[in-house]
């Protein structure tokens, strides 16, 4: 089974999925209803089905087929409210475990047509993330036709893609975080926050501090992440950082701790 990264705040469950998933066969479909949008994401939890361990399981704050059909058509749930009023306790338990036991059965029933009706949403995704990757890439070549970002540092060709957007992401901590973590794959976790520094002038400037959690570096990737990072870093600023913030990159190893006279034990003082 593949890694299920964590889920992202506002992005529709289309999207989460096709940003790790190439197909969508193995992911069973739960709709529970519009209604918990008021307190939900689109995407509620996705997880390792409980009965299969080779399947998916989808939560989302969506109306499946059984939810759009007429109301009463398969049970009346007014007889709660019958009850209820009637103040017959036990009457009222019963009907309502029947209720949930119906629910769920013709749940079960039309999960395989919202499965399905789901895949085809997931297909078109992948269709349209295609499309767009293919333009960003024509609009990139000819809005930057006189200043060409081509370059070989491969932190950069990554980002580039997402330029387009620089305007939506800059200042934006959230999405920072969420570029820089694609950008230092495999990274564990990115951490962002702001330092006040009084400059040689006296006067109070801040400092966006960029910390990058990556486990278990060698000596040979520590240099090399270093170099590409050293070139990296001024063009993320120029694009992504706010122009009245300075910056600086750490790089943390999240799991091996220091060990005195340990060559290239990466410590909490390491700076790109």
């Amino acid at each position: 089974m593949k890694h299920i990264p964590r889920i992202a705040e506002h992005v529709k469950a289309e999207a989460f999925l096709t940003s790790f998933l190439t197909s969508c066969s193995d992911v069973m479909v739960e709709p529970q209803g519009v209604f918990s949008r008021n307190y939900n994401d689109d995407v509620i939890s996705f997880e390792v089905s409980y009965e299969n361990s080779n399947k998916y399981s989808l939560q989302i704050s969506r109306d499946s087929v059984f939810h759009i059909l007429p109301e009463g058509l398969f049970f009346e749930e007014n007889k709660l409210r019958e009850l209820a009023k009637q103040n017959n306790t036990d009457k009222f338990k019963q009907e309502e475990e029947r209720i949930i036991k119906e629910k769920k059965r013709i749940r079960l029933f039309f999960q395989p047509f919202d499965t399905v009706y789901f895949r085809l949403h997931f297909e078109l995704e992948q269709k349209l993330n295609q499309l767009t990757k293919n333009r960003i890439r024509v609009l990139i070549d000819k809005l930057f036709n006189v200043f060409p970002l081509q370059s070989d540092n491969r932190l950069i060709q990554k980002i580039i893609p997402v330029i387009p957007f620089a305007s939506e992401i800059r200042g934006n901590i959230c999405l920072m975080k969420d570029v820089l973590k694609a950008v230092f794959y495999p990274a564990t976790r990115i951490d962002m926050f702001l330092i006040k520094k009084r400059k040689v002038t006296g006067v109070l400037g801040n400092v966006l501090s960029i910390i990058v959690h990556i486990e278990k570096l060698s000596a040979a990737q520590f240099m090399n992440l270093k170099q590409e990072a050293d070139v990296f870093a001024p063009f993320f600023y120029e694009w992504f950082i706010p122009v009245d913030l300075d910056y600086q990159l750490k790089i943390k190893d999240t799991n091996e701790r220091f060990v005195l006279g340990k060559a290239m034990t990466l410590d909490y003082n390491t700076y790109l």
